[in-house]
């Protein structure tokens, strides 16, 4: 009887161990099913994060794509307008030395119609410079019989600006 005592203890005892080992790997089991809940937790917010991070580099990007387009087609109208700029200075400047083409002809030729006395005294007013553009403009002979006629420091003057003018004009 001892011994269906002891084999009676032992399996008592077994019996608990087991089931001791049953709540054990249930508790056990309860702590792993709510990690994984807390992971699966982690891994929806990581994954929505990760979308809504997508979605705004998406948005970032498509804004950058659309200020890229809009300085392009800025660019392209100041080119535009600067070729256009261009064309109209061009159309200007010849404007502009027709006219003085067509005053420095008239200047010349009413110059060239007056008496030498007459176009000293006018030249010798004037500022050396314009003096020296409108003489360079007439017949030599003419130049000269100005010239002999005008103060002597003022013809010198007109001297040297004219060939200054006219060294000038060679170079080009």
């Amino acid at each position: 009887m001892m011994k269906k005592i002891i084999y009676l203890l032992v399996f008592l005892s077994i019996l608990n161990a087991q089931q001791n080992c049953e709540k054990y790997f249930e508790a056990r089991k309860e702590q792993m099913q709510d990690q994984i809940r807390e992971y699966d937790e982690a891994k929806q917010n990581l994954e929505a994060y990760k979308a809504s991070f997508e979605a705004l580099q998406k948005e970032k990007m498509q804004a950058l794509v659309q200020k890229e387009a809009d300085i392009n087609a800025s660019l392209e109208q100041i080119k535009t307008l600067k070729e256009q700029n261009e064309r109209i200075l061009e159309a200007t400047k010849q404007n502009l030395q027709t006219i003085n083409e067509k005053t420095m002809g008239r200047i010349t030729e009413i110059y060239a119609k007056m008496k030498d006395v007459a176009v000293a005294g006018i030249l010798s007013e004037m500022d050396s410079e314009e003096a020296s553009k409108i003489l360079l403009s007439l017949d030599p002979r003419k130049i000269s019989s100005i010239m002999a006629k005008m103060d002597p420091k003022k013809a010198s003057d007109l001297t040297l600006l004219l060939k200054n003018l006219d060294q000038n004009a060679s170079s080009q």
